[in-house]
């Protein structure tokens, strides 16, 4: 039957054709490829970080730059250079790492497991970078978190903090380090297009005052006189942050509200739009001036009122 022939290859049927055949004696020993993978990721190692050195170098020595610029550009660098060297390392040990996770397979959703906020870390840098959310330099609110960046890896963002309130543009001292994972689950608000000038709100708070009308005006004497020594700069820096982030922002000019407490206290609601490094000074030197009128108001009042018992009598 078929099945049970066997083809036997004959000497003389089939001569070997390869048999004689010697391939040329290599000039390295296989089992020494590993060292050479570690000659190599030294030398890329060693090539970046002399790379890196020039460029940062090269950044500090141009003096035009601001200092948030050249923060800027040397943390660019650097992830550019770790993204290389990343690169080069992958490319140097394929074969080792190709056999590496190969044997790997089994425990694979372990390690996704284990290395889960590590994997987020890395979405969150991936996000930052494909959005443009923010670099370094800009002023940013992340969560509760408020500051400059001053650096930022693939791991995590490094603010310099901000205070709060009347301190809002005040540096705190502290540094922060937000995990970049918060910016897949956290709305990132970027203030770098009012870093230089800002709308500035603030409130005083009086007791009720019998003609507000007269009130509304001197209130708006007082700030239009602090506030005009800013306003034509106010109304460039408007107009420039408006054709450059293609944006209809509010009318420049300050504005004043009256409103009233839970208490039932006259809170006077003032907002301008002045440069930042200003802006408390502003406020301080408005309600000065609002105070000490209230004050010679109330001074004035008794005298006024002892006038007309005189007359009456």
């Amino acid at each position: 039957m078929l099945d049970q022939i066997a083809f036997v290859r004959s000497p003389t049927q089939f001569p070997p054709m390869f048999d004689d055949l010697t391939l040329p004696p290599l000039p390295f020993d296989l089992s020494h490829l590993p060292q050479f993978d570690l000659l190599a990721s030294a030398l890329l190692l060693l090539l970046l970080w002399v790379a890196r050195k020039i460029v940062v170098h090269s950044i500090r020595a141009r003096t035009e730059l601001a200092s948030h610029n050249q923060r800027r550009l040397i943390a660019s660098s650097r992830n550019v250079f770790l993204l290389l060297l990343l690169i080069g390392l992958v490319l140097i040990w394929a074969p080792q790492l190709r056999t590496f996770a190969l044997s790997l397979t089994a425990v694979a959703v372990a390690i996704v497991v284990a290395t889960k906020e590590l994997i987020l870390c890395l979405s969150g840098a991936v996000l930052r970078a494909t959005t443009r959310a923010f670099a370094v330099g800009d002023w940013i609110e992340v969560g509760e978190s408020r500051g400059e960046v001053t650096d930022h890896t693939l791991l995590a963002t490094t603010l310099l903090e901000f205070g709060t309130g009347p301190h809002a543009y005040m540096p705190t001292g502290r540094t922060l380090v937000v995990p970049n994972s918060v910016l897949l689950t956290t709305t990132v608000r970027n203030q770098t297009a009012l870093r230089e000038h800002t709308y500035h709100r603030f409130a005083v708070t009086f007791e009720p005052m019998p003609n507000i009308k007269e009130a509304h005006e001197a209130v708006s004497r007082i700030v239009r006189g602090h506030y005009e020594p800013f306003r034509t700069g106010a109304a460039q820096a408007n107009a420039s942050i408006e054709l450059r982030t293609r944006t209809d922002l509010p009318d420049p000019a300050p504005l004043v509200r009256f409103r009233t407490s839970d208490l039932g206290k006259l809170r006077i609601e003032i907002s301008v739009f002045c440069p930042s490094h200003v802006a408390e000074r502003l406020e301080s030197e408005i309600t000065i001036d609002l105070l000490a009128q209230l004050q010679a108001a109330t001074r004035q009042a008794p005298t006024e009122g002892q006038a007309s018992l005189e007359k009456i009598d």
